[in-house]
């Protein structure tokens, strides 16, 4: 899901830049309610476990794979405000450190993956948590479904972009674009659903407290447990992810480039969105590509370095609020 540059042109792209920065502005000041001292490091790891599940693509079909988006996660551990802000975290270290989406399109892919992800995810969590138990298997029920839907509303984001400010005419109609996109991603909902609900399951099982979509629920006995065994825990499992599991993810195309090269031939012939691709800003540097200086068989390392450099960042950001919150 995360776009290149040139895909969407840049008056669109920049339009979205702003709103992004508007929203995002606005999740920091609501955070502020939520962010306490376990929950400030809880988010920290929420954005490094997702850095390091996005490193794990999986094929939902003959050539195609997806990795996880992790709004419906984020939103059921940390809450929609702080949720939206971890994703933001791990899309701005993917463009800016591994070149990995657009610096240009940072806004068109933090408004799909994480401002609309993360609300149509928590808002299905929350509406389900009203009818299954307040269980860690009713909320990895919950997330399982608000994964799915999430990850679709947020692959029809990119359509209404494309739309707005597509590059290249297409002979594809919108109905089509949308449709095929639906079709991929519903799968790779299912499959970042499975993850989510696992994830969340864990957590859940060890320390109910930790998760917001569980809040209310055995608080009393557990508020004043640490959650650095969790936190050491999470980051381990990630660095395992990013550091080693990646090197087993599949190397086809996602949904989102997958639908992009559809219309173009190999021999160059044809129109596609992908036709409109430009390289990335910092293409070439140390870290692209998720490799260490482009020497082959170091996307482990590349891994590991990101699920560090990406719970620091984000720590920073989230002590940051805190220390905002406590003066206040």
């Amino acid at each position: 899901m995360h776009i290149s540059n040139g895909i969407i042109n840049g008056p669109v792209s920049l339009v979205y830049a702003a709103l992004a920065v508007i929203l995002l502005a606005v999740c920091l000041q609501r955070s502020r309610q939520d962010l306490s001292d376990r929950l400030a490091p809880m988010a920290g790891l929420v954005a490094a476990f997702i850095f390091a599940a996005q490193m794990l693509n999986f094929p939902v079909l003959s050539g195609v794979s997806g990795h996880l988006l992790g709004g419906a996660l984020a939103a059921t551990l940390v809450g929609p405000w702080v949720g939206a802000l971890c994703v933001a975290v791990v899309l701005i270290v993917q463009s800016l450190v591994f070149a990995d989406g657009g610096v240009l399109a940072l806004g068109l892919n933090i408004s799909n993956m994480a401002l609309l992800g993360t609300a149509v995810g928590y808002l299905v969590v929350i509406g389900l948590m009203k009818l299954l138990p307040r269980t860690a298997f009713g909320v990895g029920a919950a997330v399982f479904i608000a994964s799915v839907v999430s990850v679709l509303l947020a692959s029809q984001g990119f359509v209404l972009q494309y739309m707005l400010g597509g590059s290249v005419p297409l002979t594809l109609s919108y109905g089509e674009i949308a449709g095929v996109l639906a079709g991929v991603h519903v799968l790779i909902g299912i499959g970042e659903g499975l993850i989510a609900a696992l994830a969340v399951i864990a957590v859940a099982k060890v320390r109910p407290d930790l998760v917001y979509a569980l809040r209310g629920q055995r608080l009393e006995t557990e508020v004043r447990r640490s959650p650095k065994p969790v936190i050491i825990a999470g980051l381990l499992t990630a660095l395992v992810l990013a550091g080693g599991i990646s090197y087993f993810a599949s190397g086809s195309p996602d949904g989102l480039d997958h639908t992009a090269q559809i219309g173009c031939e190999e021999d160059g012939s044809g129109t596609c969105m992908a036709s409109g691709e430009k390289d990335h800003e910092l293409a070439g540097s140390i870290l692209g590509d998720y490799s260490w200086n482009g020497i082959d068989g170091t996307t482990g390392v590349a891994g590991a370095i990101g699920v560090v450099v990406t719970f620091a960042v984000g720590l920073a950001i989230f002590w940051v609020v805190r220390r905002r919150r406590v003066r206040a």
